[in-house]
């Protein structure tokens, strides 16, 4: 009877150690996201960039043709930049939902530079579904993130991606598709940017 309810208790220390093991893994994950929000400030600065570029020299066939496709590549070139700089400081990843979560957003860079790049190159890119197709893939990228993490808060950031490519079907004018591109940069990528950095600083001071 002694030794059934020490095998019990090992069995339930051991449940215990897994748990908090599983929770351990969890928070490095939300903290290596924390480590790369600057990454989604980037993009979404290099995104206003390029429509205020457009915007304020709408006239421009150059500009028309050429903004998006400079913007771009230089934030790729600051991005590339800027993770193998983190990289040296923080050292190798370590935990799988670490390794899951840059999996994803690798995967979704990857994705996004061949869709981005086809519709350029056919010049589909004012179509409302190419807008619509970017907003919903970021927002699965978020999504897939935010459920590996237990994010509410990032999951709520997928939701506001995926009504932002909703609403693109919706869009009659080229203005209200500049407003939902405009909205979706500053919450979906600076505002929570912001807050990842806010929760990363408070943590490096607990």
């Amino acid at each position: 009877m002694t030794n059934v309810e020490g095998d019990g208790g090992g069995m339930k220390d051991d449940l215990v150690q897994r748990i908090a093991l599983m929770e351990t893994m969890i928070a490095e994950g939300r903290r290596s996201t924390m480590r790369y929000a600057w990454v989604f400030i980037l993009w979404g600065l290099v995104d206003l960039a390029a429509m205020a570029w457009r915007s304020f020299q709408p006239r421009s066939e150059w500009v028309g043709l050429w903004a998006w496709p400079v913007c771009l590549v230089v934030g790729a070139l600051l991005t590339i930049a800027g993770l193998a700089l983190r990289r040296r400081e923080c050292g190798a990843v370590v935990s799988m939902e670490c390794r899951s979560v840059e999996a994803v957003w690798g995967m979704m860079g990857i994705s996004l530079a061949v869709f981005v790049a086809a519709g350029m190159a056919q010049r589909l890119t004012w179509q409302l579904s190419y807008c619509a197709a970017l907003l919903v893939i970021v927002g699965m990228a978020h999504a897939i993130s935010a459920k590996i993490l237990r994010w509410r808060v990032q999951g709520a950031v997928a939701v506001v991606w995926w009504a932002g490519g909703v609403a693109m079907f919706y869009a009659r004018t080229f203005g209200q598709v500049n407003a939902i591109m405009f909205v979706e940069m500053v919450l979906g990528m600076i505002v929570f940017g912001l807050y990842a950095m806010g929760l990363e600083r408070r943590d490096d001071h607990v």
